[in-house]
């Protein structure tokens, strides 16, 4: 059975499977020596997942994975060309979205989801006295109810997209980087459906509100961008790095809050993906440009950190 990066997710113990009966959480088994080629190849930002099988031993009854990866500074010949010098370089915003955290820009700005979520309690409050009167001037109050909701929950989303794309302008970002919205109810369980409304519309609103400003709006893959430490110098990945909204990188102690984290992953996610796709086509009159990821006291370029004037 085949199956890409939308169908598989990968951590560092278990793979998560897309299966007729939902999603399914397999525990697998790696050699004891590390770096084990599954540390090197699926879980470094140096490679790019393909795809993979999943293929049964009736004999031993086991189950097996084989992943095929691609390296991001490779072409499709297998060697290495240079990125174009004379290209200027983008700078990236880098969005995380969550429940606690409605969204947390990689310059480490958090829009929080208190309030939106004080709000959706209060909707949901009246609401459920109303119909448990179960007359027809309750059922009126409900309709009228239903459309002040639905105008409140937009003109809140619209607020905070129009404070998102204004932070990419004040920071001189040409692109602002969202992660992949499918599956988005599986990995995150305890997202309620307004929570997911809620990030639908922002990516949406922001993606017709910041090209008005000159900002382009792209996604990436979620996978591994909140176990993965953001720190130039280390990318350790583990499941053990997060917990809760607390990020500890079990191998160089870099501590600071998850969410952020997972922003300025995202970012640089894009930055590889972007630089990978100029080294494969270096000629190309697109517009590509190599990336630097802006975050919180400096750029990311994806090898080296550079300060930001009056840091």
């Amino acid at each position: 059975m085949l199956y890409d990066k939308r169908s598989a997710t990968f951590y560092r113990n278990k793979v998560s499977l897309s299966t007729v009966n939902g999603r399914v959480e397999c525990d697998f088994e790696l050699p004891s020596d590390s770096p084990t080629p599954y540390e090197r190849y699926v879980l470094s930002n140096e490679y790019e997942f393909r795809a993979s099988t999943l293929q049964y031993d009736a004999v031993n009854d086991e189950f097996y994975f084989h992943i095929t990866t691609k390296k991001y500074d490779s072409d499709e010949d297998g060697e290495s060309s240079e990125v174009s010098a004379d290209t200027e370089h983008q700078t990236v915003l880098g969005i995380d979205l969550g429940v606690n955290s409605l969204a947390v820009s990689s310059t480490g700005r958090f829009w929080q989801g208190d309030d939106y979520d004080h709000w959706t309690r209060e909707f949901e409050k009246r609401r459920g006295e109303m119909q448990q009167r179960g007359t027809q001037a309750a059922h009126n109050v409900l309709l009228r109810l239903g459309k002040r909701e639905e105008a409140w929950r937009k003109q809140y989303i619209h607020t905070v997209a129009n404070e998102l794309v204004k932070e990419a302008v004040e920071h001189d970002c040409n692109v602002i980087v969202f992660e992949d919205l499918t599956d988005i109810r599986e990995r995150l369980p305890h997202a309620k459906w307004h929570h997911v409304w809620a990030f639908q519309r922002l990516f949406e609103y922001v993606s017709y509100k910041a090209p008005e400003r000159g900002v382009s709006v792209e996604q990436v893959e979620p996978n591994h961008t909140s176990q993965r430490c953001s720190r130039t110098d280390c990318g350790f990945t583990h499941e053990d790095n997060r917990h809760g909204e607390h990020f500890e990188c079990q191998k160089c102690g870099y501590q600071v809050n998850a969410d952020y984290n997972a922003a300025k992953n995202i970012g640089r996610r894009y930055a590889q993906e972007r630089i990978h796709k100029l080294r494969s086509s270096p000629t190309s009159g697109s517009g590509d440009a190599p990336v630097d990821v802006r975050v919180n006291g400096g750029t990311l370029n994806g090898g080296s950190h550079q300060p930001i004037a009056g840091d």
